[in-house]
This record gives structure tokens, sequence and C-alpha cells, in this order.
């Protein structure tokens, strides 16, 4: 099997001594980096100018711009204001040197003479946060703008038809009923989307106290079932309920395990066809198979799975399933979606009851949604 090509990273050597330069470039080229070299910081400028660079290792003492002027023009310009630099110093204990370098913006210091290991492993460090948190601001980004546009549709026809409700002054009362129906479904989609963010919004920042009490864990999800039973008989889709257990209590808040339910529920409709079935299970795991364990789950819990027969979901978006901002990038069907947001709350909630949730799936043959509750 072909090995996939191996990522390039590419870094700059700012330094007034050639020899210097010539010595770390070595090490670097060594790792399979590529390497840009500068013998000062004009000179380096004008590389980042022009070149890609990731990471930027610069001399403190130059004549000219010195490493302190040459730092605060790379964080002056847009295209470099981010980018991670290591000061290369001779002064091991300079602390006014070093806390001048940190309120510039320096990410890490070096003294020389230069440990070549000690250089890698910094290197790599600083190469692996900053990789990571540009892709994380990517996806950021991206789920912005899928936001964006998922309000803007149904604002849009809200618009739309109130306008015209207000112009035309002929239109009958079918017609009327028709575009009054259009508005309230657009602003139940708007109002859906902002209350699972709201939702997220506050279990990632804890505002939300769970209210725990011991529930009857089948008459809940009979109750949820019964709630989106309309929307599968549009689809004809068919629910099966598998309890291979006895009535079971578990102490939890009942209002956020049905807000799982729910989510999961929407999902199995959505991405199951026409005479589809979903199937949910309830078992009770008193001990621990590996199976469990290899999702994470270590004490007495029931075992909750809600199975369909939709589309399933691709191996490589697996992983990212349950993420807020991957899961909504990579989905291959975004338009049925809207922001994907239902799973992330999912998982806020299991874990903040201490369970686990996860995930089974083949494209073409369905999905199984598994979350695991604690019995006390």
């Amino acid at each position: 099997m072909k090995k996939p090509a191996r990522e390039t990273y590419s870094i700059l050597i700012i330094d007034d001594e050639v020899s210097n330069v010539d010595a770390l470039a070595v090490v670097l080229a060594h790792e399979h980096y590529t390497v840009f070299r500068a013998t000062t910081g004009e000179e380096g400028l004008a590389v980042l100018e022009r070149e890609k660079v990731d990471l930027v290792l610069l001399d403190i003492l130059m004549p000219g711009l010195d490493g302190f002027e040459t730092l605060s023009r790379i964080r002056v310009h847009k295209k470099t204001k981010d980018l991670p630099v290591i000061f290369l110093t001779g002064f091991m204990r300079d602390t006014l040197s070093m806390e001048r370098g940190f309120n510039l913006g320096v990410n890490e210091y070096l003294v020389k003479p230069i440990d070549t290991n000690e250089l890698i492993v910094r290197v790599k460090s600083i190469l692996r946060m900053t990789i990571a948190e540009r892709k994380v601001k990517q996806l950021q980004s991206d789920f912005f703008s899928m936001l964006v546009h998922d309000l803007r549709g149904p604002l849009t026809a809200v618009r739309a038809f109130t306008q015209l409700m207000m112009e035309e002054k002929n239109l009958s009362e079918q017609d009327m009923n028709e575009m009054l129906q259009t508005i309230e479904n657009a602003s139940e989609q708007m109002l859906d989307l902002i209350n699972d963010i709201l939702d997220l919004s506050k279990l990632e920042s804890e505002y939300v106290t769970l209210n725990k009490h011991p529930i009857d864990l089948h008459a809940v999800i009979d109750h949820t079932l019964m709630q989106m039973k309309p929307l599968a008989m549009k689809k004809a889709i068919t629910f099966t309920r598998a309890y291979n257990t006895d009535a079971i209590a578990v102490v939890a808040d009942q209002a956020k395990i049905e807000q799982v339910m729910d989510n999961l529920l929407m999902n199995g409709i959505k991405f199951t066809g026409e005479r589809g079935e979903i199937i949910v299970t309830v078992r009770s795991a008193r001990r621990i198979d590996m199976v469990l364990k290899n999702v994470g789950v270590e004490k007495p819990s029931v075992v909750i799975c809600v199975k369909d027969n939709g589309i399933g979901i691709s191996a490589k978006e697996i992983p990212f399933i349950f993420d807020k901002y991957r899961q909504i990038v990579t989905s291959a069907v975004l338009a049925e979606k809207g922001t994907g947001l239902g799973l992330a709350i999912c998982k806020n909630i299991v874990e903040a009851h201490g369970g686990k949730i996860w995930v089974e799936s083949q494209e073409h043959i369905g999905s199984s949604f598994y979350f695991s509750l604690p019995l006390e």
C-alpha cells in the first residue's frame, strides 16, 4: 500500500552569524523541514513577504533590525501576525529581555549554543500546536458561515412572504394561509437552530445544573417515540422497541435524556429512506465487557441504542461525528442536517451524566448510536 505523502513545514532562520544559520539548517533539513535563510531582520521580513513560512527562528542580537524590532514588524502584518517565533539568545537569565519578548508575542526561547535535540522537540511541539489552532480556526469559520447560511434561508422566506402579503391586495384566503404556514415553518426552523446553539453554549459553559432524580428509562423512551411518531409516519418509517430487561430506574435529568433521544431519533428519521426502520434497544450492563471497555464505559451502566437502516456514515467522518465544528464541515448531507449541533449537544449531556456516547456505522447500510448511563 502506498504511504500518504508526508506533510512538510517550512522554517525561516534569521541570524547574522552564517555559521549558526548553516548548522541549524542542516539539523532541520535532516528532519525534512524546508529551510529558508536570512542574515538580517530586513532580509527575513522580505522572505516572509514572498514565501509561506510556518515557524521562525530569530536571533535577538543583530545589526540593523534586532530580533525585537523584527518580531514587532512580524506581528503587525496580517499574513504573519500569528506566526510562531522562537528567539535565539546567548543570555540565559536575562529576565528583562524575556519579558520584552513575551510581551511582543514570542512563543519560546532557546539559549545558545543550541542543543539540537531540544531544538527539534520545541519546533515539533510548537508546529503541532500551531497547525491544530489553524485547523480549529478554519473549522470555526466554516461553522459560522454555515450558521449564517442556515439562518439566511428561512429569514429571507419570512421577509419575502411578509412583503408580498403587505403589497398584494387580492390574495385569496388559501394563498394567505399557505404563506402564513410558510412563515411559521421558517420561524420554527430559525428558533430550533438558535435553541441548539444556546443549549450547546450553556452546556459547555457549565451554566446548566442537571436536575437529576430517579426516572423510568423505558417510560422516557416510550414518550419520545410517541412524540416523534408523526414525523416517522410521513416517511412510513417503523419504530421498533427491544427492551431485553425489566423496567430500569436511573438517576438522571429526564428533560435532558429526552433531548438526547429526540436528537438521535430525529437524525435517524432524516437519514432513513421511505419505509425504513428505526430500532431502539435498552440493555443492562452490570458487567462490563470488552466492547464497553473499548469505548470508555468503566462502571455498571444501562446502554441505549438507536439503530437505523439509513444512508450511514463514512469511516473518515466517524471520529468527528460528535464535534460541533468538524462534523458540520465533513458531512455529505449538510442540506438535510442543518448545522448538526444536535450530536454535540448529546455528547455534552451524556458525559455530564457520567456516561459515554459512540457510533457504529457503514455507508448505505445504516448507523447505530449508543449511549450509556451509570447504574447507581
